[in-house]
């Protein structure tokens, strides 16, 4: 959700492309490997971070480096700094392998579920979707919360002419709705909250954009290049992650003290955040909703292409891919038993 405008993507993108060629190698030359992530971002992964599982698991010493968005996570990997980046966004991951960045997706880290959402103001007679027509509506463009948004209006027939969206970034929508400016607001959280503290409502749940094939998430992408000389390293990743989950569902309290130290959050702030997420555990990853399997990829291929649509429209990047499934390899999830 954080930091993913679209503008300027291509540019950034195209400066770095002869970087993955010549800098890939340096992330994994060095006696430690560099982790992006973003910070005050709660995650399970965060258990095994203060319980220092994923050195154990994968004998070298973790580097966890700070990021604002996804595209700097990108132009770390392109530059060879950064092997693995964690919760980067799905906007910011398909942008940067439709314009030739060798990166595979190998697991998701969450969804945002109901932490990003649209959500009505409860005194414009606004029950149901198609109640949307002829209405203001606020989103950031070229976010993911603008991509729900265009989800949502898909699923239920609605033409982008019908109502009128705004370009508003997350903290003035939540201004804008309490003064009543707007008749609703498509942002991620803490907008949404305070949305439904002032009277909002959300009219469609995350769970059905999900089964629609409209996800927002946050991903693990690595480096072909690490993939492929480190595939242990990788594949111990990812089960320290999922034995991160596992603790996260067996021991909620302590972890929310371990993930907040991380995060910068205190134990109840990061259990609501986290309340209003997803996290999966490897079944659940390997089931066709998301990752799927090495024989038959998941949703989220379908997902990818929805999205390199979406920036194509919002002239992110110039043309979609024919399909993404080259860029989901589930089989380090398979292997992490």
């Amino acid at each position: 959700m954080k930091g993913k405008r679209t503008k300027n993507l291509v540019l950034v993108m195209a400066s770095l492309l002869l970087a993955v060629c010549i800098g890939v190698s340096s992330a994994m030359a060095a006696s430690e490997i560099i982790v992006a992530y973003f910070p005050g971002w709660p995650g399970t992964f965060e258990v095994g971070w203060a319980k220092e599982m994923f050195e154990k698991e994968m004998g070298v010493k973790i580097k966890w480096r700070e990021f604002d968005t996804g595209a700097q996570m990108t132009a770390a990997m392109a530059s060879g700094d950064v092997a693995i980046s964690y919760a980067i966004g799905s906007i910011p991951f398909t942008s940067a392998v439709t314009q030739g960045m060798p990166l595979k997706m190998v697991a998701i880290s969450e969804s945002y579920s109901e932490a990003e959402n649209l959500v009505v103001r409860g005194d414009r007679g606004i029950a149901k979707p198609q109640d949307l027509v002829g209405k203001k509506v606020a989103t950031p463009f070229g976010t993911t919360s603008h991509y729900r948004l265009m989800g949502i209006l898909q699923m239920f027939g609605i033409k982008e002419n019908q109502l009128q969206i705004i370009d508003m970034p997350g903290a003035e929508i939540v201004a804008a709705f309490r003064r009543g400016d707007i008749d609703a607001g498509c942002a991620w959280e803490p907008a949404v909250s305070e949305m439904i503290k002032f009277g909002g409502k959300a009219i469609v749940t995350a769970q059905d954009q999900i089964k629609a094939g409209y996800a927002t998430y946050g991903l693990v992408a690595v480096t072909d290049a690490f993939a492929k000389q480190e595939p242990e390293k990788v594949r111990n990743f990812i089960k320290v992650m999922n034995w991160s989950t596992d603790f996260f569902r067996k021991n909620p309290d302590e972890a929310y003290k371990l993930i907040g130290q991380k995060a910068g959050l205190t134990p109840e702030k990061t259990k609501d955040i986290m309340a209003s997420m997803g996290f999966y555990d490897r079944d659940e990853q390997l089931a066709q909703t998301w990752l799927g399997t090495t024989s038959k990829r998941g949703d989220v291929v379908k997902n990818l292409k929805q999205v390199a649509d979406f920036l194509v429209k919002q002239q992110a990047i110039k043309k979609a891919l024919d399909s993404y499934e080259k860029f989901v390899d589930p089989s380090f999830m398979e292997a992490a038993k």
